[in-house]
């Protein structure tokens, strides 16, 4: 392919570029305003009912992504009943313990792609050109945590045009045999990898509550959560325990993620019009997580 002398984009001036690599250039300057949305396993599915897809709420949710496209946009979502229900029976997020874990670990995984494929369709419905991206083929894990990550699939897709997705999973772990990956500790990876404008959990609550909403009346939304909120054994209480962690684990990983992106929110995916109205910047009840403050 010839060169060109200069390439003008939006105020960026790109001199003597191979033509192809200018547009993949152009590519990454557009993805400076990125969307990094994680739909949670118990708004998309039900978690109390092994394999129960609720395929309207993850249509609605994906047509409300169309208005952050031209943005570019990465996804995560979590595994919800597809995934947690087996893996909390055997214990699977405790690594490799006994033989006849092994055929559970094949089931999740079989499951978890059941639910990333439904999840893909809802997407592609809606006019996104979404693509799997499962985390075992960007990361290594060791001890249940992220060893090493490569962005490179993420990236080569968004270049395209593409919306990866990513999800909740079984992944082969170095010192355990197998461990949980789970949608968060993706959202992190991403956010680090990638500094999105915007980083919106789904959840199906209004956000972090002072008490559990399920279970008390009077609990109050909170308006912003950083690292001086604390967890009381109410709140400790408000998530259904899972093998992904309690939530104080889930806060301190978004804490951490709102340190990678301009804005971090929680919104309820239960409503319509909530992540709609979060990608357009509208005011949405919802909670914010602030960052952690740097000292001087």
């Amino acid at each position: 392919m010839g060169l060109v002398s200069t390439l003008s984009y939006d105020g960026f001036i790109i001199d003597n570029c191979n033509r192809f690599d200018d547009v993949r250039h152009i590519m990454r300057l557009e993805r400076i305003l990125m969307i990094l949305v994680k739909l949670g396993g118990s708004v998309i599915t039900d978690k109390s009912r092994l394999r129960t897809f609720r395929r309207s709420v993850c249509d609605r949710l994906a047509r409300e992504m169309r208005f952050g496209a031209s943005e570019g946009v990465l996804v995560v979502h979590g595994a919800g009943s597809f995934g947690h229900i087996v893996a909390k029976k055997y214990a699977l997020h405790k690594g490799l313990k006994y033989d006849s874990q092994v055929e559970h670990v094949a089931t999740v995984q079989r499951d978890v792609r059941e639910l990333n494929l439904r999840v893909l369709e809802s997407l592609i419905d809606a006019g996104l050109n979404a693509i799997s991206v499962p985390p075992a083929s960007s990361s290594t894990f060791e001890n249940g945590c992220v060893k090493t990550f490569s962005d490179t699939p993420f990236s080569s897709l968004l270049d395209m045009g593409l919306v990866p997705v990513s999800f909740g999973d079984v992944v082969p772990d170095m010192a355990m045999g197998f461990c949980i990956c789970s949608g968060d500790l993706m959202m992190a990876e991403l956010a680090k990898a990638f500094k999105p404008r915007l980083v919106v959990f789904c959840a199906d609550v209004d956000g972090v509550f002072d008490k559990d909403p399920k279970l008390d009346k009077s609990a109050k939304l909170l308006d912003e959560i950083d690292s001086s909120t604390t967890m009381t054994p109410s709140k400790e209480r408000s998530v259904n325990a899972d093998v992904t962690g309690s939530m104080k684990g889930k806060m301190e990983r978004m804490l951490a993620i709102s340190e990678h992106c301009e804005k971090c929110i929680i919104v309820n995916g239960n409503v319509r019009g909530r992540l709609e109205s979060a990608i357009k910047g509208k005011q949405v009840k919802s909670t914010t997580v602030v960052p952690r403050q740097v000292s001087a």
